[in-house]
């Protein structure tokens, strides 16, 4: 995410979106009551011509009162719904309803009153954009789970399966040559996509026979590899990976691993009955008024939806010079904070 301008005195903030973590980023800043402004596609009929005519859709500038905001992943878009309330009024009536759909490479600017932390959450969403995604491919025989650690959570890519038997050595030779050539072309399309580095991981040898086969025939791709064992394949190895903290190795900051592993702390204190974790709306008040927080872990979801108290506990923390971490519902840590209430 790059930030092209900034007026506090007005509340905006304008803003580039550069890659798909950007635009989970936006999701959790946004909230109901802020106004957005951006280039948004309107059909516009013209009413001299048949009535079967269904207009031409064409682009107009607009800022919008924001009631809703929807990220799907898997079309790369950021759909943000509201009332519409500056545009063009021969065009577009004002407080009619409309939908941004925002992608990568669009500017937008955000025209809300913004709360310290959501500013320092902004530098760091623009810190962490520049860093390279880590591509995880956890292989086995016959078997490739392949997924992206991005900033808001795990994104699997692809699996890759391969019917190689050892029945027969010179069959099960081509096969897994074929199967290591469909893993290296699917890894190489992410590389177009993105700035990554490549961990490979997984029971047994087969990680290193892959390896092997990088540095003969895709070297490119081979400077680019980490290999790390695992107990276990598939998606359980890729979340041992992360658990582990092997990403860290790798990167100086990582994200998910910073929130994995706070949120793991807070469940073996939790298991233990540990005085040193509050969780719960009541408990983490108390432990506040107390001044006794190191760090205060909020969900993605719990700042949307409890905006009031939300700030109300940020606030406190802030003062205190509590640590405030705002940890994605995206990834499996996540979703165990939330099931505790968030």
């Amino acid at each position: 995410m790059k930030i092209l301008e900034t007026n506090l005195k007005e509340g905006r903030i304008k803003l580039r979106v550069e890659n798909l973590d950007d635009l989970w980023y936006l999701k959790s800043l946004l909230r109901r009551g802020d106004r957005v402004a951006g280039i948004g596609h309107r059909r516009i009929r013209d009413e001299e011509r048949i009535r079967a005519d269904k207009g031409e859709r064409i682009p107009v500038f607009m800022e919008i009162k924001v009631e809703e905001v929807e990220f799907s992943g898997y079309i790369n878009r950021l759909r943000i719904t509201g009332i519409i309330e500056k545009a063009r009024e021969d065009l577009i009536p004002l407080g009619s309803y409309h939908t941004l759909n925002i992608a990568i490479g669009n500017e937008i600017t955000i025209i809300k009153e913004w709360k310290k932390w959501e500013l320092e959450r902004l530098k760091e969403i623009e810190k962490l954009s520049k860093a390279p995604l880590i591509l995880i491919a956890c292989i086995e025989e016959g078997e490739c789970e392949i997924a992206i650690v991005r900033s808001y959570g795990v994104d699997f890519v692809a699996r890759i399966t391969s019917s190689a038997t050892k029945k027969r050595a010179r069959e099960f030779n081509a096969e897994m040559k074929k199967f290591y050539h469909e893993i290296a072309r699917k890894i190489g399309e992410e590389i177009k996509k993105s700035d990554l580095k490549i961990i490979l991981c997984g029971p047994g040898f087969t990680k290193e026979n892959f390896y092997k086969f990088l540095k003969e025939n895709y070297p490119e791709i081979a400077k680019l590899c980490y290999i790390e064992a695992t107990g276990c394949g598939g998606r359980a190895g890729v979340q041992e990976v992360i658990k582990r903290g092997a990403i860290e190795k790798i990167l100086e900051e990582s994200r998910v691993t910073l929130e994995t592993s706070l949120v793991e702390k807070v469940f073996e204190r939790i298991a233990r009955a540990s005085p040193l974790v509050a969780y719960g709306m009541e408990e983490v008040k108390k432990a506040l008024s107390y001044g006794a927080v190191e760090h205060l872990l909020v969900t993605d979801i719990f700042v949307r939806q409890k905006k009031g108290e939300c700030d109300e506990l940020i606030e406190k923390a802030e003062r205190l010079r509590s640590k405030v971490i705002i940890v994605s519902t995206e990834h499996e840590a996540g979703e165990k904070l939330q099931s505790i209430g968030g």
